[in-house]
């Protein structure tokens, strides 16, 4: 993953071996990094809709917006 090896990169060399040092490779079964990926991505949008409404009922007139419910 080559967003990781650029986090990794950018670190200082004594955090960057501080963080490796805890770490361990581990092999996930295939249709488990799904199945967390629809369950992390579910509570993105329940949040993002979330402050969208709040967004709305601050600077928005009465009833300008309608819920993402259909984007779901």
């Amino acid at each position: 993953m080559s967003t990781m090896h650029s986090i990794l990169e950018a670190m200082p060399p004594e955090t960057r071996e501080a963080l490796l040092a805890h770490s361990r490779q581990v092999t996930i079964p295939a249709g488990t990094g799904r199945s967390v990926s629809t369950a992390v991505a579910a509570v993105i949008a329940d949040r993002l809709d979330s402050a969208r409404t709040r967004l709305l009922d601050l600077f928005a007139p009465h009833g300008s917006g309608t819920p993402l419910a259909y984007a779901r």
